[in-house]
């Protein structure tokens, strides 16, 4: 029996349309942000969603409770699906962390590497991943929605296979749906909507 997971970005932030990384800090969602996240709702309205689980932090609530009031579901929170922690370089714009050595390792790519407090791409993807397992057998046969963030879903997909070497901002942008098939064994990965 399989548990359907679509899991999708929040709603864009003041923060995004600057291009500064929030992490576990936050931002409220703009007007745009706020159609974004009723978007999520409306593109799901035909997959018989059961739960809508989000992350704790504000904007990924906000959008949470956007798609709640649409789709009429209950809404439970988990703390495993926080964005990853970026340490010194959350609140800083991406611009600006550009010009820095270990940009490309650290926003780019999935390795091991932790640089001022920050939580490795590797550890996030990791924590997502695990957390996404276990929702998936608690609610076998049932179809999730997952509101959650790019950081971390740009973590999570590289570990499921695509590989970008991109930052979040590039590959995944906010409102952006994806589907995740979960079999006991294995998940299967497809991309319904970017």
């Amino acid at each position: 029996m399989q548990t359907t997971i679509y899991l999708a970005r929040h709603g864009e932030t003041l923060w995004n349309k600057t291009q500064r990384l929030q992490g576990q800090l936050d931002s409220e969602l703009t007007p745009f942000g706020k159609r974004q996240s009723l978007e999520i709702a409306e593109k799901l309205a035909t997959k018989n969603i059961d739960l809508i689980i989000s992350s704790p932090l504000g904007r990924a609530l906000a959008s949470a409770f956007i798609c709640q009031q649409k789709l009429s579901v209950t809404h439970q929170v988990s703390a495993n699906l926080t964005e990853r922690n970026l340490g010194l370089w959350q609140g800083e714009e991406v611009k600006t962390l550009q010009l820095l050595p270990e940009y490309d390792e650290v926003l780019n790519q999935v390795t091991t590497l932790q640089i001022n407090k920050a939580e490795s791409a590797l550890a996030c993807g990791q924590r997502i991943f695990y957390t996404l397992k276990q929702l998936a057998n608690e609610h076998l046969g049932q179809n999730l929605l997952i509101i959650f963030h790019g950081e971390a879903l740009r973590c999570l997909l590289f570990l499921l296979g695509k590989k970008e070497t991109e930052n979040a901002f590039n590959l995944y942008k906010n409102g952006c749906v994806v589907s995740l098939d979960f079999q006991p064994i294995m998940p299967y990965l497809t991309i319904t909507s970017a």
